[in-house]
């Protein structure tokens, strides 16, 4: 048995035994009362009747025949249904006529009861056991003449069978009482066992989670506080699970990352390092060294294009890093945008149309970032469309903001890219084009620290759609 077995089954035990007791000794002390006041009371209602009478007798001498009266004190205790007693102020019997005697011979201790009533002039009761155990039980009245205490009625009575019936009930309440101590204890071990079985369950799961079993379940249904701890467990595991799959998916995506950036760092300096050779060795010369001179160049500028986004990226993603912000025209930042990319879209024979519906949108920000963040968002366009295609560009006025759509019709994004699109270390694969990949990323901290909200929406083969809500902070 386990330890909180022990300890419910054990508390369980105890009020179970505190109620036995305080049910037993409630039910001694009602059944005393009720039995015992019962008989006091009965007692009471005879030993006034009998008063009644000798009233009667006193106060009308006339209205009963002297035999009459006789025979009714003769068998005053058939009367009473018990030993009864009419007793003068000296403790003599009352008699009345030649045969009329009030009963039987009054004992020490009723004459001691009998001078209590004549004292007090009320109604008085007392108890006391006898030698065998009974207990017995005296009520006595006073008898008035006028104003003045004449005589002491007393009846006497046993209550064995009272006492015998109170023992019997004892005894079977307390057969009862055990009977339900050792059936509830039986059920108490049951109800404890069916208590721990949740609680083992859910220590299970937490050891499981603990050796890095996220996909352990409680498989506890339950709608107490056991059941609420259960679900927040299982919850907490799938939320340990998601965490170790996104954990992986970063960890992959930065090898991947890493790997890309290896090659993109390596194709250039071997290209470098070849044509540096050739140089140095003077296979190469006149014209043709020109144009190794030339290649080496260009390696060298996408060699820097490459080290700046990295150092572009770490710096936006630092919020410790100020940016530059003053009053500007976005306007302004959007077009010198599209001028810096008409060259590569002629390449491509890429048409670039653009509308806008505000002459000017003045804000606080900064001119470079915003450009550049245009300049990406424009750049991968260009990159992933077709030859021949158009790029729309165009912007308009809303109640809180200005909005910025940049449309192509080129290969779009797999669905399943989305969702990552943004993320620093993710790179699509569904088409290799020449690049670092992290102009997206370069651009979502951009608008983040410019408070601009970003919407990239594409589907696959036929294009993408990248909306900036620009806040109008002019109001």
């Amino acid at each position: 048995m386990h330890k909180i077995t022990k300890k419910l089954f054990g508390y369980f035990t105890m009020l179970l035994l505190f109620f036995t007791v305080t049910a037993f000794i409630g039910f001694l002390g009602v059944f005393r009362y009720f039995t015992y006041g019962h008989l006091e009371q009965d007692l009471k209602k005879r030993a006034g009747a009998i008063q009644e009478q000798v009233e009667q007798f006193l106060d009308v001498p006339g209205r009963m025949h002297g035999q009459g009266r006789g025979a009714y004190l003769r068998f005053v205790g058939d009367i009473a249904m018990a030993d009864a007693y009419i007793l003068d102020a000296d403790g003599n019997p009352f008699t009345y006529g030649k045969n009329g005697i009030a009963g039987n011979v009054p004992s020490k201790d009723v004459l001691r009861f009998s001078n209590r009533i004549f004292e007090s002039g009320v109604y008085e009761h007392s108890s006391r056991k006898d030698a065998q155990g009974n207990r017995i039980f005296y009520a006595g009245v006073p008898v008035f003449d006028k104003e003045n205490v004449v005589l002491a009625v007393i009846i006497r009575d046993t209550a064995e069978f009272h006492e015998e019936s109170f023992l019997l009930a004892v005894t079977i309440l307390g057969a009862c009482l055990l009977l339900a101590l050792v059936l509830s204890g039986i059920l108490s071990a049951f109800l404890a066992r069916r208590f721990i079985r949740p609680i083992r369950q859910i220590a299970c799961a937490t050891k499981e989670l603990a050796h890095g079993n996220y996909l352990a379940k409680t498989e506890v249904h339950d709608r107490t506080e056991l059941g609420e701890l259960a679900r927040q467990t299982d919850l907490l595991a799938a939320k340990l699970e998601a965490a170790r799959q996104e954990s992986s998916r970063l960890e992959q995506m930065q090898k991947d990352y890493i790997s890309n950036i290896s090659h993109e760092l390596r194709t250039p300096v071997t290209v470098i390092r070849s044509s540096l050779e050739a140089l140095c060795d003077g296979v190469v010369t006149g014209d043709k060294a020109m144009e190794y001179q030339r290649q080496m160049l260009a390696e060298c500028i996408s060699l820097q294009r490459l080290v700046n986004d990295m150092l572009e990226l770490s710096r936006l993603q630092n919020k410790d890093f100020p940016i530059e912000k003053a009053r500007m025209d976005l306007m302004m930042a959007l077009e010198d945008a599209m001028r810096a990319v008409r060259v590569l879209a002629k390449e491509k024979d890429i048409l670039l149309s653009y509308e806008k519906e505000p002459e000017q949108f003045f804000m606080e920000g900064d001119y470079g970032r915003l450009r550049q963040m245009f300049v990406a968002a424009l750049d991968n366009a260009i990159k992933y469309s077709a030859k021949g295609c158009g790029i729309e560009v165009d912007a308009k006025r809303q109640p809180d903001c200005l909005v910025v759509t940049i449309k192509d019709h080129g290969c779009g994004i797999p669905a399943q890219d989305l969702e990552h699109i943004f993320d620093r270390f993710y790179r699509s694969g569904q088409k290799k084009v020449k690049g670092s990949g992290l102009g997206l990323a370069i651009m979502k901290n951009i608008g983040e620290r410019h408070k601009i909200r970003i919407q990239l929406q594409s589907v696959h083969e036929e294009g993408t759609q990248v909306r900036f809500y620009i806040p109008d902070t002019n109001d």
